[in-house]
């Protein structure tokens, strides 16, 4: 395959711009048509994430499965030696670099709260949405107690729900489906602002919001609330990124570009 060069214009607040380069590397055909999602992590690795079941591609091409037989809903894999998946019935499972298990699965139950999105920090804590009080909580998922509990969330934009949660330094972001509210790491609400991307595909890295919305990738600063137009592309399923390279999906082939 020749490679493919985009040419990205970034344009900042301090008013100069500079080209980033995406280069087409290469691509991996995807058989299982019950792929719904990708994700990847800093060792270059991919995530091929189905109903209950993920297929890790490692960088030199070998592939390891497992099956959770519980429907997955959210997928962590920053962290190549840590993954974090949360699934339905509140469960979360801790796998090594090899999907192995850590522990035994983590059930987050209580008769206080129902968790429906979460975020892991680190190997004891996470924020998750409890849906039954409306708020956002700090939780010890070892000691299964809560830390801190912020006040009710006062939803805008005609928002049903959290759908996602990220942490950035001391800022933890919810997403619902036309807003990002942003909290300190305290559970204070500091602000929000508006972003109607619904049923578009997303992700949260680093500092930013990364988005894929009427054929063109998009991505908004979380902390200066500037968006840049980054590429067009064909439609896609899903898409992830790391440092140094980002992918795309469209159901068919996962296409690798290095950035």
């Amino acid at each position: 395959m020749k490679p493919i060069i985009l040419i990205l214009f970034f344009t900042f607040t301090q008013s100069f711009s500079y080209a980033q380069t995406f280069e087409l590397i290469d691509s991996i055909p995807v058989k299982q048509p019950t792929v719904q999602k990708i994700s990847t992590d800093l060792n270059q690795s991919l995530y091929l994430i189905s109903v209950t079941k993920i297929e890790k591609i490692y960088s030199n091409k070998v592939s390891k499965n497992i099956d959770l037989k519980n429907i997955i809903t959210s997928v962590d894999s920053n962290n190549p030696l840590r993954l974090y998946l949360f699934s339905n019935f509140n469960q979360l499972s801790i796998l090594d670099e090899h999907l192995n298990p850590i522990q035994d699965a983590v059930k987050i139950s209580s008769t206080d709260f129902i968790p429906t999105t979460l975020k892991v920090v680190d190997n004891q804590f996470c924020w998750f949405y409890d849906l039954m009080g409306n708020k956002l909580i700090y939780f010890n998922y070892q000691l299964q107690k809560p830390l801190l509990t912020s006040k009710q969330i006062y939803f805008k934009n005609n928002d049903q729900s959290i759908e996602a949660i990220h942490t950035y330094r001391h800022s933890v972001y919810l997403k619902g489906q036309n807003t990002i509210y942003k909290y300190d790491d305290f559970g204070n609400f500091k602000t929000n602002f508006l972003l109607e991307i619904q049923q578009s595909p997303y992700l949260f890295y680093n500092n930013a919001l990364y988005y894929f919305k009427e054929n063109t990738f998009y991505s908004t600063n979380l902390e200066t609330l500037q968006t840049t137009t980054l590429f067009k592309s064909k439609p896609i399923k899903s898409f992830a990124l790391n440092e140094t390279h980002f992918y795309t999906f469209d159901g068919n082939n996962i296409y690798i570009y290095k950035r």
